[in-house]
């Protein structure tokens, strides 16, 4: 991929309902970046696959594609996908969504920035619960942190958003009304 000052990657990460979706929304919408999901990667090959996009299969499907090309797959495939975009989307890609660190490193590798994001727990789980997404409003407050608490990882595991935390180039706090967060994320960014 041609990583020139016209073609920008972003790799953007961070916790669960922390505003990835709408920083990308708004990349792609005001700055024609493309916005690749690594989620929505994993729900494709799974629904292919399975017939099901349920927490198990998609675990399932994506340790499966990295058993098949390596930890930072999801990252790749996002890159590949994004050259039939790139006309359309002339200002880059934004990739979101990816929990390993070498899905991270790849992203960095192509000369790409990568940005957290993050918001007090009590926030984003107000947010989780009113976008009603996966069924997440069924699960408690505390059920929710219990799962962030897993799928987090240790800060040098494999699988680590705090891992990715400590590397990334921008780090965002969330916590404030959506449009000064996405004016300071563009200013970080320096678009």
């Amino acid at each position: 991929m041609n990583t020139s000052h016209s073609h920008i990657v972003i790799g953007l990460a961070g916790t669960f309902a922390s505003g990835k979706d709408s920083l990308a929304r708004y990349l792609e919408e005001r700055f024609a970046i493309k916005h690749i999901s690594t989620g929505d990667i994993v729900r494709e090959f799974a629904q292919e696959r399975y017939g099901s996009v349920e927490r198990p299969i998609l675990y399932k499907t994506a340790n499966e594609l990295r058993d098949q090309r390596g930890f930072s797959v999801l990252s790749e495939i996002a890159v590949e996908r994004y050259e039939s975009y790139k006309e359309s989307y002339p200002g880059g890609v934004c990739i979101s969504g990816f929990r390993a660190w070498d899905e991270a490193k790849f992203i960095k590798e192509l000369g790409g920035t990568l940005v957290y994001t993050d918001a007090a727990p009590s926030v984003r789980y107000k947010r989780m619960v009113s976008r009603a997404r996966d069924d997440e409003k069924l699960i408690s407050f505390e059920e929710f942190i219990e799962r962030e608490s897993e799928e987090n990882g240790g800060v040098n595991s494999q699988f680590s958003i705090l891992g990715i935390k400590e590397r990334a180039d921008i780090v965002l706090d969330t916590d404030m009304d959506l449009q000064d967060f996405l004016n300071e994320a563009i200013k970080a960014l320096g678009l």
